[in-house]
């Protein structure tokens, strides 16, 4: 009976020390390893659950730095398996974003200087974008390619997209007044955008591939920000994207029919003042 009890008694210790592993794993905490405490069949237990909190750290850590090198939305569909073979027609607004004679500013300055500028720009609109619903698809360069609605359809993506740029026409003047205090020219940037369907799914090789959106409402909206250019404007939308807004007429400003490249028929093109 002596014996009896003290195995019941020990194998309690050691199932209560397993559980307490366990719930420390059910509440995300993976770095307390389960002690071994016998020579028995339990030690084989508490080394896979040692096993096991090593292998969900490095999932976890996969996980996190994917998400640095695509947005958390996109890599949750693709970690899903969310994303049909043949892509999805989507009804969205794309939203392109490029900085002014960056050309000339990054042949002034060390490689390190012009990443650190561009990092801290593209950390605020970043931001700018996710706080006003919308997807940063990628960074090329110093322009970037947001989406509106393609990860969680509202409805409301036009306003959003419009709401975003005027949100990083602020950000920007903030940057900008933060470089005058050091002494540093202020940056400047065009962004064009466009609502429409678009093709939205896996592209590339066999091997290789990216989450992309395809389609004329891309390309539309690619080359609006290019036109801020010719018109000396720094928010350029479509006419589409105007005839959807619930933001007050009053708030756009026509700049007339432009020919884009690409297009055969000229578009309407407004800005925001």
């Amino acid at each position: 009976m002596i014996i009896v009890r003290r195995y019941a008694s020990n194998m309690t210790e050691i199932l209560d020390t397993q559980l307490a592993a366990m719930d420390e794993i059910s509440r995300g905490n993976l770095e307390k390893q389960v002690p071994i405490l016998s020579s028995d069949e339990f030690v084989r237990v508490a080394e896979k659950t040692n096993l096991m909190m090593v292998g969900l750290k490095e999932r976890d850590f996969c996980r996190s730095s994917f998400d640095k090198y695509i947005s958390p939305e996109v890599s949750r569909k693709i970690l899903n398996d969310d994303i049909a073979p043949s892509g999805e027609i989507l009804d969205v607004t794309i939203l392109f974003s490029d900085l002014r004679d960056f050309t000339g500013f990054a042949e002034k300055r060390s490689p390190m200087a012009v990443v650190e500028m561009i990092n801290h720009y593209f950390t605020e609109m970043e931001r700018v974008i996710s706080d006003h619903g919308g997807v940063v698809l990628q960074f090329v360069g110093d322009e970037i390619e947001a989406v509106f609605d393609a990860v969680e359809p509202k409805g409301n993506h036009p306003d959003q997209a419009v709401s975003a740029a005027l949100a990083m026409r602020a950000a920007l003047q903030r940057l900008n007044a933060q470089r005058r205090e050091r002494g540093e020219v202020e940056i400047k940037h065009g962004i064009g955008i466009h609502s429409g369907t678009v093709l939205a799914g896996n592209v590339g090789s066999a091997r290789r591939k990216t989450y992309s959106m395809l389609g004329d409402t891309v390309n539309l909206a690619s080359r609006l920000q290019v036109l801020n250019k010719n018109l000396a404007t720094d928010i350029l939308i479509s006419g589409e994207t105007r005839n959807r807004l619930v933001l007050p007429a009053s708030r756009l400003q026509a700049m007339g029919r432009h020919t884009v490249k690409g297009k055969t028929e000229a578009v309407d093109v407004y800005t925001v003042v």
